[in-house]
Formats: structure tokens, sequence, C-alpha cells
């Protein structure tokens, strides 16, 4: 192929914007397409304007129609998961000179097709696991805990999302956990995935060697079913029995979940939402960072905590398979298990000799992890096409 030119496409921004600021570092992009206002996709990033191509803010409108009594909910989804498609198509028709396109997935059919009709090699980002099998999992887990499960991904999004894993020439991932869902719910072959772990912003997260008088567990993220927070939240009821402990919780709350969050609230503190600057601080108060969840691509939570010297609880779906060594940096659980989340925290409570060792290894092992080495890992992919 002659010299690369990358189109990245992502409607929203997720970690595009990173992406694209490390293949105009390697003189490998194109452009850039968004739905997200210019100002915005580039407040934490170094790329000339002259790259970003912003068609108009399509995605704002579920978050507005929502607003509209009584109908509001049932127009906003139906609008919601019929935008990728059309901001697809939109797409599909500003290429340009692009030769190689990475797409994320829902967005992405129109465009892989018009790559390859120029002989080009199309890329499907697929940041989190397959949705048909994300379904099968929080269907089962909604009805364990005697939920209503009200958001699952219609039919018709996994039967696309499907079409452009298979039409696509390679399938970019985060983690193992990611590629292994599609592999065994699509049948793909192994060779059509690409698995780069995601980058830390290390400017930002740092160890501040703090001097830690309380062993404390934090957990950020959503708070709700698919976090796993129960299993959380019956391992802290045995920890209090055994050790002097506390426990903070930040980030939103799942209207669903509400119920069980309420009943556990004499477990732990909740700070509600936190500013990433904010984060800095509390990842540093903390003796360990816990995230129980049941399904994650890759949760930039953990090598934040990571890069802040906090050894790292998670489970077998958080996308840890990439970034953490059991027993090294952290310790990796299977889902749905509070009594090896209770294990693990004890073991590091009883052992700071251990728990100060895993910190300084966890710390080493976060710097490994920036967007510059995943740039440099996505470049050579892409020259070597």
């Amino acid at each position: 192929m002659k010299k690369k030119c990358v189109l990245v496409s992502c409607g929203t921004k997720f970690h595009s914007d990173y992406v694209s600021e490390q293949l105009n570092k390697h003189n490998l992009l194109e452009k850039t397409i968004t739905a997200h206002p210019a100002n915005r996709y580039l407040n934490r990033i170094i790329l000339p304007r002259k790259f970003i191509t912003c068609l108009p803010p399509i995605f704002v409108i579920p978050y507005l129609l929502k607003k509209i009594p009584l109908i509001g909910s049932y127009i906003s989804k139906f609008i919601e998961y019929r935008l990728p498609a059309i901001y697809d198509f939109c797409v599909s028709n500003l290429i340009g000179k692009s030769n190689v396109s990475i797409t994320w997935s829902w967005a992405s059919l129109y465009t892989i097709n018009e790559i390859q009709k120029r002989k080009g090699v199309a890329i499907v980002e697929e940041s989190g696991s397959c949705n048909l099998y994300q379904n099968q999992l929080l269907t089962d887990e909604y009805k364990r805990l005697g939920l209503h499960f009200s958001t699952p991904t219609p039919t018709f999004i996994i039967e696309r999302e499907f079409k452009e894993v298979k039409a696509a020439n390679y399938i970019l991932c985060p983690s193992k956990y990611v590629a292994d869902s599609f592999i065994m719910m699509g049948g793909l072959p192994h060779e059509k995935f690409i698995v780069i772990p995601y980058g830390v912003n290390l400017s930002l997260f740092k160890s501040l060697n703090k001097v830690k008088n309380t062993f404390k567990i934090i957990f950020v993220g959503t708070i709700g079913v698919r976090k796993g927070l129960i299993y959380l939240f019956e391992s802290l009821k045995e920890l209090r029995k055994k050790i002097n402990i506390e426990c903070i919780l930040i980030g939103n709350i799942e209207k669903e979940f509400e119920p069980i969050f309420k009943k556990h609230l004499y477990l732990f503190t909740y700070l509600g939402r936190a500013k990433q600057t904010d984060l800095l601080n509390f990842y540093n108060d903390a003796s360990v960072f816990v995230l129980p969840t049941l399904d994650e691509g890759m949760a930039l939570v953990q090598l934040e905590a990571m890069a802040c010297g906090l050894p790292v609880i998670c489970t077998t779906n958080s996308g840890a398979d990439t970034i953490i060594e059991d027993g090294i940096d952290g310790f990796i659980v299977p889902i749905r298990d509070a009594n090896a989340i209770t294990e693990k925290i004890t073991f590091l409570y009883h052992n700071k000799d251990k728990r100060e060792e895993m910190s300084i290894n966890a710390e080493k092992k976060a710097k490994k992890f920036s967007w510059d080495a995943y740039g440099e890992k996505l470049q050579l992919f892409i020259n070597s096409l």
C-alpha cells in the first residue's frame, strides 16, 4: 500500500482524540471526523484544528428529547440507536484521500464499504465486549438481583455490529477479553483482532507519596449492576466484622440500582461525581482500588489508580488481562465472587510490606501504558499493512 492516510471517525469522543493525536505524531493522520464540538474535542490533546471535521452535534438530540413529558424517554431511545447509522453515512461521503479507516462500532458499516471500494483497509474499534454477550450477561444479572433490565442493546444494533466486524479487515480491541467475546459469539478468526491496551494520562495521574494512616478502599465508575457493586457490598459486610476499613465510591448512580445502593449506604462514603483533577487526590488517599465489574472492555480507571500507586483488585471481565499481573501489581478475581474480593482485601490489609511492594509495581507498570506507548504500537501495525 502507498503512504498510509488514516481517517479516524467517532461520533462522540471516547478516546478517539488520543488516537488522532498519536496518529498525527507519526504523520499518519489524514483527518478526524466527529459530531463532537471542536472546542470540547480538542480540550485534552494537542492537534491542529485543520485535521478535525465537525459534523452537526446530532448525538445531543436524545438528551434533549428526554425532557419531553411522558413520551420523551421512548422517543429518545428510538432516535439514539438510529443516529450512528446516519452519522456513518455522512462520514462515508467525506473520506477524501484516506486509505485506512479507524471507525467506532455501530457507526462503521457505510464507511467500511467505501474504504474497501477504494482498496483501502477498514479497522473497527471495539471498545467493549460483543453486545450480544453483554445482553446475555446483564439480563442474567438483573434477574439475579430482581431488577428490570431496561436498556438491553436492540437486536438491530447487534446485527449491525456483527455486520461491521465481519466486513472489516481488522478489529482493534483494548483487551483479550473483548476479542474473545467476539470470537466466542461470532466465530471470527483470531487473526482479525489487534489488541492494543489503552493509555493513561501520566501527567495527571501519579503517586503523591502520601502517608496513609487508614486502610481505604476506592471504587470509581458508574454505580450500578454492570460494575458488580453488589459483590463489593457483600464483601464489605464481611470485612467490617474483621478489620477496620473505609470505602469510598465515586460516580453516577444507575437509576435501577438505587434501591440496592440505598440499602447499603452504611457500608461506604459516597462522594458523587469527581473531576479528574480531584480524582488524583482521592486515588492517592486510598490503599487499594477495587473494580468488581461484570463487563468492561478495558477500564481506564484501573490504569489511573495504578499510576497513583494503588494495587488493583479487578475481575476477569475488566479488560485487565492486558495490564495486570496477578499477585504482582494487583489481583484478578472471578466475576460475582465476593469471597475472593474479601480474601484479597484482607491479605493486603494484614500484609503491609506486600501492599507497598505491589504499590511500587503498579506505579511502574502504569508508566508502560502511556498514550505515546499506545501510539507506537498502533503506528507499527498500520505501517505494516
